[in-house]
């Protein structure tokens, strides 16, 4: 059954990409984050995404990742591929093979370097769908590329049955509501920002793709079904109390706060790719501090009491 907007609800952890001590992808270490996940209650995993580190890796590694991501997930949620190569040519040659091993949709980047204008995007996802026979998710993040969608391209492309759903990581939340209202309505408009998910509920986000997922997602998915039952407050406080964490884990480029500090939580996933590299003795410290400080949360991520 393909993968509709109505499927997508709930927490997605965007997973980072586990190495080894000789810094090769490390199949065994991904299945059990995979696992790690969906026992804490995650809806799908995204994988390849930025924190995936997709420009550090080889086209037959970004496959491996995405061969062992649907293994892993064993029909639990979807898997739900990046693909944030800059053109359409390598984009679509990634997306249609991550399809071919059996990912549920493809969460496809702005294209960036050569930026075009709206009528631009608007034929680059008519033709990217056309060419890789799989569900496609919009992903706009203009703090890296440089590339906004217009609201009224968004609302197009839902239209046209192109896009089932946008991961909105921008902190415009004027724009985020005109997206919203242009086509929350006809796709799932999923928060992209770990500090902004609540505030993105209230306007009507059904689902969340978050980075720190990988250290609490435990924490994620009570904050979300929290806010999904109403206690909005509750889920504000719970949300508040975490912005110390998400300001250390996102001190330095990411993933490489959050790689540590699942290291420090006992679940290593190895180091980070150049031009990425080892995370300055500050920020170690106040990954230290945060996570020490993290209201009724257990160094595992697990949530140690009702908070």
């Amino acid at each position: 059954m393909s993968l509709t907007a109505a499927d997508l609800k709930g927490i997605y952890p965007a997973l980072v990409t586990p190495f080894d001590t000789e810094g090769k992808f490390d199949p065994e270490a991904m299945t059990a984050l995979i696992d790690r996940m969906f026992a804490a209650g995650a809806a799908g995993i995204v994988s390849l995404g930025g924190t995936g580190e997709y420009t550090a890796l080889s086209p037959e590694e970004r496959l491996a990742v995405v061969e062992t991501s649907v293994a892993a997930a064993k029909g639990r949620g979807p898997v739900i591929a990046g693909v944030l190569s800059p053109g359409f040519a390598e984009a679509a040659e990634a997306g249609a093979a991550f399809a071919a091993a059996g990912a549920d949709a493809l969460m496809v980047v702005t294209p960036f370097y050569v930026i075009g204008g709206q009528q631009g995007l608007l034929d680059y996802y008519c033709r990217m769908h056309d060419a890789v026979g799989c569900p496609v998710l919009l992903y706009e993040i203009p703090s890296r590329t440089n590339v906004s969608f217009a609201p009224e391209t968004v609302a197009a492309l839902a239209e046209k049955g192109v896009a089932i759903g946008i991961k909105y990581s921008n902190y415009d939340m004027v724009k985020y509501t005109r997206v919203m209202n242009a086509a929350g309505d006809k796709m799932a408009v999923m928060s992209g920002e770990d500090t902004l998910l609540i505030a993105h509920m209230v306007l009507g986000a059904p689902a969340a793709i978050l980075a720190t997922a990988n250290l609490y997602p435990e924490f994620w998915v009570d904050c979300f079904n929290r806010a999904a039952s109403g206690d909005i407050a509750g889920a504000a406080a719970l949300q508040k109390a975490v912005y110390p964490m998400i300001d250390a884990l996102f001190s330095e480029p990411n993933p490489g706060p959050l790689k540590k500090a699942m290291a420090m939580a006992g679940h290593d996933a190895g180091s980070v790719r150049l031009p990425l590299v080892e995370v300055s003795a500050e920020t170690q410290a106040a990954l230290k501090r945060a996570m020490q400080n993290m209201p009724g949360v257990a160094e595992t991520g697990r949530l140690a009491r009702s908070a």
